[in-house]
């Protein structure tokens, strides 16, 4: 053993000298915190000797000075060590951890650690290595508003903590500590602190949240615009009015002068444009409606010669360059629509003389859609910008009057609010014209140019336009109340954030008022609902708190399945001793092993996993899922009826898929009394069940018609839950 240590460091010990040694490795400049240091910091905390590879790197800009260094294992179960240290401090700047894959580790749904637990070990950790800049912060926990998640997760295999930097009471964003503990083994995955020295601007004259409110709204606000919301599984497009933030982590208002920042230059909206979508189908002796339908629909399409000349009526060809591919589509975005895509790449003789031309053409309405010119010849010659802004503009509105005359006429050029600061010189100007429809803009249509401003040619060119059914704007909320509903729901915050902004060609720090964080910045234009990104409504969480199980035999387990979010109500009562339905326990056992489906997440998001009663049509939909998953079979559950313990078992076993080994007849024993009384075609279930220890006899029975508690049900979901899989 002693021979294996000193070969195990005498290896070690060479990795260290290659990798110091080799010349040119890193210019490691003056540190106050040697390598050597910072390895022995790392190893006093891990034991190393398990890992046969190790790095080092030192790394230095600006701001910092820090070695990196790496452990890892080269055979299974593999894992790593990788460390950052601040080289003139000495403070470890993060930790990650991977103690590699064990085929042996089985962790179970439910944590072993609370998140009281491991958030102890997470203030243990950070106070231990950094006490001082520790004591200057404060735990944050999720601030945004509580919101019903479309799917309800019932467990999570680790935790993640942020401790905030707090200075004059104000949170300095970016600043702190952010430590991920092990659910299961209490064990600190990944370390990670930030903390800056720069000075602060001064907090003791700054405009009030009122005055910063009033410079929102009249710099950023509320935007009344149209929201397409397309399903790419069902291809179901959808158009709503909702109150939406242009780039909500960019309102930053100096809350010392009350400018509002606008730090990028450039903001422009997004456009869906669409993507590559199926090919052409192909034919076959026997055609289905679908594949009649399909080639229908090709038949009116324009040929590919009739397609390259649409796009050569507004584009030249250059001589060397040469079609490379064309494809007939189905646009991605747009069902209904067959697209020609169609490149070409120029020959190049050299190096760095590499050039293509990619165009999409409408293949019913012969439209050119897009197009896009690369020649990477444009960035070998000295650059002399000849057009301006302005000018450059002018040539990208003639284009568009051009190609688009009527649709030009219902689009508006797209500008960010606030200070602008554009660039003296540019090679690039982007240009983005969003569609207007009721005089509201639509955010996914319009179009994009792209002008070089040394030759004035247009370089770039995207239309997204689609026909679609607009709402009327008849009754939305006003921009005032939509913006009063905002500020009050969710509003502003003070913070130290550090801000870049490209006319000082530098990051610093500000002392701002910024949106509070939230789980979506768009809302439905007419009753203010919060909406998620495929455009459904996110309903307030109920908050779940039972005056009924206070000191009750299954009291802990029904407040971990509240815990977990299993069972969530606004109601009260929990009802433990009462026998809980078959529908009832269908609906908590599809939440407690994540099962999902469409018309599942329709009913959690409207009535949420709660303890009270839903109507039949909800709780069928839970049935019918539970049917599709394999956990029930058809016919076999009355919703309404009491649940007996041999369909309990019968669903969990299903659920935890041995429903092909249950099903196996003449095999199993039964440790029970009236083992005799089981429905054949439920022994199986009842014995895995008992053998899992998920059920327990009662005075030695079974009892397989006996009905199921609430506060049973409860404490046997949790059993399932603690398996190890």
């Amino acid at each position: 053993m002693k021979r294996l240590r000193y070969l195990t460091a005498l290896a070690l010990s060479i990795v260290f000298t290659i990798s110091v040694f080799i010349p040119g490795a890193y210019a490691q400049g003056d540190t106050a915190f040697p390598q050597e240091k910072a390895i022995e910091k790392i190893k006093s905390m891990f034991d190393t000797s398990g890992y046969d590879r190790f790095d080092i790197n030192y790394n230095e800009d600006k701001s910092r000075k820090t070695w990196s260094l790496s452990w890892s294992k080269s055979r299974e179960p593999y894992g790593s060590l990788y460390a950052t240290v601040d080289a003139d401090t000495g403070y470890i700047l993060n930790l990650n951890m991977y103690e590699g894959y064990d085929v042996a580790q089985k962790p179970s749904l439910i944590p072993k650690f609370s998140e009281d637990d491991a958030r102890k070990i997470a203030e243990e950790y950070a106070r231990k290595h950094q006490p001082e800049e520790f004591a200057q912060t404060a735990y944050r926990e999720n601030r945004a508003p509580e919101y019903r998640p479309l799917k309800v997760i019932a467990y999570q295999q680790d935790y993640n903590f942020n401790f905030v930097r707090i200075l004059n009471g104000i949170p300095v964003e970016g600043d702190g500590f952010n430590i991920n503990v092990d659910a299961n083994s209490g064990r600190v995955r990944s370390y990670n602190f930030n903390w800056s020295y720069d000075k602060m601007p001064a907090a003791d004259k700054i405009i009030s949240m009122q005055e910063a409110e009033k410079i929102f709204k009249e710099n950023a606000g509320l935007k009344l615009v149209y929201q397409r919301y397309f399903d790419y599984g069902t291809k179901k497009d959808d158009v709503k009015l909702v109150y939406t933030i242009d780039g909500p982590y960019r309102v930053l208002i100096d809350a010392v002068t009350g400018k509002f920042l606008n730090d990028a230059g450039y903001d422009y909206p997004y456009f869906d444009y669409g993507g590559a979508g199926e090919a052409q189908k192909s034919r076959s002796a026997e055609l289905t409606p679908q594949e009649l339908k399909e080639v229908e629909s090709t038949k009116n399409c324009i040929t590919k010669d009739a397609a390259v000349k649409v796009v050569q009526k507004y584009l030249t060809i250059p001589e060397g360059y040469e079609q490379n591919y064309a494809n007939l589509y189905e646009d991605y975005d747009n069902p209904d629509q067959k697209v020609w895509n169609i490149n070409w790449n120029k020959k190049a003789q050299n190096p760095g003389e590499y050039g293509s031309i990619n165009a999409r053409v409408n293949a019913v309405t012969s439209e050119l859609l897009s197009f896009n010119i690369w020649d990477e010849s444009r960035y070998n010659t000295n650059f002399n910008q000849k057009y301006d802004r302005a000018a450059a503009q002018k040539i990208a509105e003639d284009f568009l009057k051009k190609l688009q005359p009527e649709k030009f006429g219902s689009v508006k050029l797209e500008e960010p609010k606030g200070e602008i600061n554009y660039p003296e010189k540019i090679r690039d100007q982007y240009f983005n014209y969003t569609r207007q429809v009721n005089g509201i803009p639509y955010l996914a249509n319009g179009f994009s140019v792209t002008v070089d401003s040394a030759t004035g040619q247009v370089v770039g060119y995207n239309m997204s336009w689609q026909d679609k059914d607009f709402p009327g704007a008849e009754g939305v909320l006003s921009k005032d109340e939509a913006e009063a509903r905002f500020l009050k729901d969710i509003g502003l915050e003070l913070s130290y954030a550090r801000v870049y902004r490209p006319q000082e060609e530098e990051s610093k720090f500000y002392l701002v008022y910024k949106l509070k964080p939230s789980n979506t910045y768009t809302f439905d234009a007419f009753d203010f609902v919060p909406l998620d990104y495929s455009g459904k409504p996110i309903q307030k969480q109920p908050e779940t708190a039972f005056t009924d199980i206070g000191g009750h035999w299954a009291e802990k387990d029904i407040q971990l399945l509240v815990d977990l979010g299993i069972i969530q109500s606004g109601d009260d009562k929990f009802r433990p001793d009462e026998n809980i339905s078959q529908g009832d326990f269908i609906k908590l056992l599809m939440a407690a092993t994540g099962y999902s489906s469409p018309a599942i997440d329709e009913v959690a998001l409207k009535s949420g996993i709660k303890a009270g009663k839903d109507s039949e049509d909800d709780i069928q939909k839970y049935i019918d899922a539970a049917i599709k998953m394999g956990i029930v079979k058809q016919g076999e559950v009355d919703a309404q009826k009491p649940l007996t313990r041999e369909k309990m078992a019968a669903f969990m076993v299903r659920s935890l898929g041995f429903e092909k080994v249950a099903s196996i007849s003449g095999i199993y024993t039964i440790p029970a009394k009236d083992a005799s009384a089981i429905a054949p075609a439920y022994k199986g279930h009842a014995a895995i069940a008992m053998g899992l220890k998920l059920i327990q006899g009662i005075d030695g029975k079974f009892d397989p018609q006996g009905s199921v508690t609430r506060a049973q049900a409860a404490v046997v979901l949790v059993r399932m839950l603690k398996l190890e899989k």
